[in-house]
């Protein structure tokens, strides 16, 4: 066999172990390279075109080493990719061609073992030039360019990846010249690349709370996205991670579903708590699953009980731990938790739940500064809540526990702190509102005081997200009427007058009449 037979057949096995390895997969086409025909020009330089995009879904088609194919998926900008020379390789002879057409990249490479990676076997073993490596990053639509190539075999591996690019590329192996055996069957010494990545995403809500009072459940729906892998590649780990705000206590998930609302099977995954941190990862079964449902979409429901109000505002944010690889399967035992030092997770909007509390001051109607102990509350919620103003609400359902606690006494000083009510959130409408109506019920009053009646015994109010610095609502109490009592008033000196009248005139009559008989002897 003739020298150029030689690496031309050499080429074709490198090309085909080359596209089994990363595949080739485009958006963003780069003009068609002019091919060379003939022997390999050892003083050429090349150049390596690397277009960087998500993984095709539901497509086949394929893109080309000389630039001329164009597909559409998304490319993706902010991945840099580290391009190393293979060392001490003689690219004149057909024997160094026929030897690096049966190696293949090692699955995982970065900057830090770059200087330890081997290829080949002994004697024929080979290693990096670590120093005359070159970076470069995409941008413009997933296209990065590295230039001034000698003739030579490179490894390319990506280095760097955004947050949201949940399926790294496999490292690969590319010569300057590329033997082309698709459009132009010549020698490429500008080679386009297509290393593809499974793009995954994460995104977070808050369920529409059910439950008012401090004590209730709080739901964070979390909804992210599988990525399509490459067909020998398989997921390491897949971790949907909630660190949970420390008012959030008696943690875990609530349900794991497809977006059509399938549940995942339970053998597929399991939830683990570790302090506030809460972890929805799947199992090998899982993984193998997953890899399956490619295109689709899971929503992991978090939960948690709202313990203390703090400054009003419960916070909540997730992140999404995957990485992947080409083993035959999933590990048998991947962890359930996110791994030392991973790659930047993608993460999920932030989203918040506003609480407020509620501070009644009970007072006598005849003295305003004097407070009244004993007197009991329930809490209502409204049958308009988000009302412009709350002073016209009407109670709805039943009385709202808040923590342990139904009703709510006050103290010595005439107050009680309802301590925590739902306000509102940052997903649901009215989004953020700053107030919401709630309905207060006297059910018992101060010992020697007016229970009110009727509609007199509802007091509307309005709760604010935070503390209570004050007094919220002041409600007055009356005393209580009494018997009267026998009293030397109006009525008395009536009578003593009378009495008083007869008893003259009576005396007056005596004189009369004893000066008369005295006038008469």
């Amino acid at each position: 066999m003739s020298v150029r037979n030689v690496v031309r057949a050499a080429g074709g096995l490198l090309v085909a172990a080359t596209v089994a390895s990363f595949g080739l997969v485009g958006v963003v086409s780069a003009a068609p390279s002019t091919p060379s025909f003939g022997d390999i020009d050892q003083a050429k330089k090349g150049s390596l075109i690397i277009h960087k995009h998500e993984r095709q879904n539901g497509t086949n088609a394929v893109a080309e080493p000389d630039g001329s194919a164009s597909i559409s998926t998304p490319g993706i900008d902010g991945v840099k990719f580290t391009v190393f020379p293979v060392a001490g390789l003689d690219m004149t002879k057909p024997e160094t061609w026929d030897m690096i057409s049966t190696w293949s990249a090692p699955a995982y490479v970065d900057t830090v073992n770059a200087s330890t990676i081997q290829l080949g076997t002994a004697p024929n073993v080979h290693g990096l030039d670590t120093a005359g490596k070159k970076e470069v990053t995409t941008a413009g639509g997933g296209l990065a360019t590295v230039s001034d190539l000698p003739v030579g075999l490179y490894l390319v591996a990506e280095t760097e990846r955004p947050s949201n690019v949940v399926d790294i590329a496999q490292p690969f192996l590319v010569s300057i010249p590329f033997p082309d055996h698709g459009n132009t069957k010549g020698w490429l010494y500008d080679v386009n690349v297509y290393p593809k990545n499974g793009v995954g995403s994460i995104d977070k809500t808050v369920s529409e709370q059910t439950g008012l009072g401090l004590g209730s459940v709080a739901s964070f729906p979390v909804t992210v996205s599988v990525p399509k892998l490459a067909d020998n590649a398989n997921f390491k780990y897949y971790i949907v991670h909630d660190p949970m705000d420390s008012r959030l206590k008696s943690l875990g998930v609530a349900s794991v579903v497809l977006e059509d609302g399938t549940p995942v099977p339970a053998a597929n995954y399991t939830a683990t708590v570790t302090g506030q941190d809460v972890d929805l990862s799947f199992t090998q079964a899982g993984l193998t699953w997953l890899k399956a449902q490619a295109g689709k979409k899971i929503t992991v429901t978090f939960k948690g009980v709202v313990d203390s109000l703090g400054n009003g505002v419960v916070t909540n944010q997730a992140f999404l731990y995957s990485d992947t690889d080409t083993s035959a399967t999933p590990p048998v035992t991947p962890p359930v938790t996110p791994p030392a030092n991973p790659p930047t997770p993608p993460e999920s909007p932030i989203v918040h739940q506003n609480w407020g509390d509620l501070v009644i001051s009970k007072i006598d109607s005849g003295d305003h500064a004097t407070g009244l102990s004993g007197a009991k509350f329930e809490v209502y919620a409204a049958q308009d809540p988000y009302a412009a103003d709350c002073s016209n609400a009407q109670s709805t359902g039943t009385a709202l526990t808040v923590g342990s606690d139904v009703s709510f006494v006050t103290g010595a000083d005439g107050k009680v702190k309802i301590a925590g009510l739902f306000v509102s959130d940052s997903k649901n409408a009215p989004v953020d509102a700053t107030q919401r109506c709630y309905v207060l019920k006297e059910i018992q009053a101060p010992t020697g005081y007016v229970l009110p009646t009727g509609a007199a015994a509802f007091t509307p109010v309005a709760v604010k997200t935070g503390v209570t610095s004050g007094v919220d609502v002041t409600i007055e109490n009356s005393k209580n009427n009494m018997p009267p009592l026998p009293l030397t008033g109006a009525a008395g000196l009536v009578v003593l007058t009378v009495a008083g009248v007869l008893l003259l005139s009576g005396a007056l009559f005596l004189v009369i009449r004893r000066q008369t008989a005295h006038s008469g002897q």
